[in-house]
């Protein structure tokens, strides 16, 4: 009988191996569910991934850093390094919660270069000082001067230092000291110290002057004065008005100018100036009728107006009508009549040149005319002419000269008293006078004797350094102290250059140092070019510059020099430095 079926107790153990069972003789099916365990299935068995169910990707990845390897926290929990640039898609929309502390030695690929960050900065903050007309300030670890003003530079180190500009751009470049040559057909020329003036004294209109150097210039301008008033020819009076003052403009030293203006700003300029004019003082109007006005006078492009003439005094019980003094620089008192009393029109003066005239008083009492430095005195009871206005007193030739007061007022018992070259007043039985020569000064106005007074010509007065500072020097411009909060090892600069003239090789022509105890020491930073901020602008940068050469200190300061300068050819101007340190 054919063998049908072997029981298992009837297999020795390890009787059946793997060679004695044919391919694919045992089915899943021969196989009862649970009968293979763990420790059934030998240590070396290679078996598919694809048998065995609930595993992910991952479970066959290699754990490291490599590519395609599985990250693996290392013993204390932490992420092993990485490349940084290898993690991707970190958007906030990414990231919940708050982030756990990381070891920041682990992070690697990250840039720890902030220099452009730094120069932006430096940039940024020369724009707001510009903005808002700052002298120099600080940030934090950071200087930022745009000279503004003078504050940031030590100029006891410094050299050859010259600031041009004007506003918000103004800058420092290397001056040479040079004696101007010039000429012109002035009258007269002196020293005062360090300074030269000239002084145009004849009555002209053809004056010139010419130098070959750029200065500045202070001046001293007045206007020829005006003459006093007379007598009316029909239903004629006693008081004339006084004569204004010629107008008054000056730059000397904050010196006023005239009718309560500010000193002026000096001029500057180089080449020639032409029809530079002194007025003439009105001339006397006789026995009767207005006076007359002063000329102008002119020097480049600051005109004085002539004074204004004196007014007429008239009996209006005669038919007569009082006139006012005409406009003018300082401008022309009112004519007397016998019963009314007349103010002269405070319109008439012109603005920072001169004062109005004064106020008549009835029977023969004409008011002052103006001056430079008040408006014409009032006539007053006892039949006393008006004063003249006081002028103004420049001290432009190194001593004070007295200019431009007004004429005084005609009148019967005494005229109108004047100083500071104005003329008095006449009076019954003495003749009104004139006003100073070169000063401006009104003239009197007449009472019933003589003439009426004659204004003063007027006078031109300029004044400049006698050696003159020119660009085109080698510089050193160092700063002043600016401290650390601690002791830095390197140290940044920024600039902004420009050059006026030619153009000026880096690190050659222009140079920058870093000092960080006081300037006991420098460490030369090389400057690169980072582009324009205008045309023939330059930003120029220097990063991380090592402290080698100063000794340990918290007294920072900065210094630049400029090298094989030369006016017209190579002039290079300095804007703005930023220093910063760490």
């Amino acid at each position: 009988m054919a063998l049908q079926r072997v029981e298992t107790d009837a297999i020795q153990d390890d009787a059946v191996t793997t060679a004695k069972i044919a391919a694919n003789a045992v089915a899943a099916a021969d196989i009862a569910a649970d009968a293979i365990t763990n420790v059934k299935v030998a240590a070396g068995a290679s078996i598919a991934v694809s048998k065995i169910s609930g595993l992910g990707t991952a479970a066959t990845l290699t754990a490291g850093t490599s590519a395609n390897n599985v990250v693996q926290l290392d013993g204390s929990g932490n992420i092993p390094a990485v490349n940084g640039s290898a993690v991707t898609n970190l958007t906030a929309a990414n990231l919940t919660g708050a982030l756990p502390p990381i070891d920041g030695s682990n992070l690697t690929g990250i840039t720890t270069d902030t220099s452009v960050m730094e120069n932006n900065i430096a940039i940024l903050a020369f724009k707001t000082q510009a903005a808002n007309n700052l002298a120099k300030f600080n940030l934090i670890d950071q200087v930022i001067d745009e000279y503004y003003d003078t504050s940031g530079i030590d100029a006891g180190n410094s050299t050859n230092e010259m600031t041009g500009g004007s506003g918000t751009a103004k800058y420092y470049e290397g001056g040479t000291t040079v004696t101007p040559t010039v000429s012109g057909n002035y009258d007269y020329t002196a020293t005062d110290g360090d300074y030269t003036y000239y002084k145009w004294t004849t009555v002209r209109s053809d004056g010139t002057y010419t130098t070959n150097a750029s200065q500045t210039y202070d001046f001293l301008v007045i206007a020829g004065g005006g003459s006093g008033g007379a007598t009316a020819s029909s239903g004629p009076g006693s008081g004339g008005g006084g004569g204004g003052a010629g107008g008054f403009r000056n730059s000397y030293a904050s010196e006023a100018s005239g009718g309560g203006g500010s000193s002026e700003t000096a001029l500057t300029f180089t080449g020639t100036i032409s029809n530079i004019t002194v007025g003439a003082g009105g001339v006397t109007t006789g026995a009767t009728g207005q006076g007359n006005v002063g000329a102008n006078s002119v020097f480049s492009t600051i005109t004085s107006i002539g004074g204004g003439s004196g007014g007429i005094a008239a009996n209006e019980n005669l038919g007569g009508t009082p006139t006012d003094g005409s406009s003018g620089g300082s401008a022309g008192g009112h004519g007397a009549g016998e019963t009314t009393v007349y103010t002269s029109s405070p319109s008439n003066a012109t603005a920072n040149q001169g004062y109005p005239g004064g106020v008549t008083q009835p029977t023969d009492q004409g008011a002052g005319g103006g001056g430079a430095g008040s408006i014409g005195g009032n006539g007053a009871s006892g039949q006393v002419g008006g004063p003249g206005g006081a002028g103004l007193s420049s001290s432009i030739t190194g001593s004070a000269v007295l200019y431009a007061g007004g004429g005084g007022g005609g009148g019967y018992s005494v005229g109108g008293t004047a100083t500071h070259g104005g003329g008095t007043g006449g009076k019954s039985n003495v003749a009104a006078t004139a006003g100073t020569a070169n000063t401006g000064g009104g003239g009197g106005g007449r009472n019933r004797h003589g003439d009426s007074g004659a204004g003063g010509s007027g006078i031109v007065i300029i004044r400049r350094l006698t050696a003159a500072v020119a660009g085109g020097g080698n510089l050193t411009l160092q700063s002043v102290a600016n401290t650390a909060l601690s002791a830095p090892t390197t140290g940044d600069v920024v600039m902004l250059i420009e050059n006026g003239a030619g153009t000026a090789t880096l690190n050659t022509d222009i140079k920058a140092y870093v000092s960080r105890n006081g300037g006991g020491g420098w460490d030369q930073a090389t400057l690169v070019d980072k582009g324009t901020w205008g045309t023939n602008k330059k930003i120029l940068v220097a990063n991380n510059v090592a402290f080698s050469n100063s000794a340990s200190g918290t007294d920072m300061r900065y210094k630049i020099t400029t090298h094989n300068q030369s006016a017209g050819s190579k002039e290079t101007r300095i804007h703005a430095t930023s220093l910063a340190w760490a």
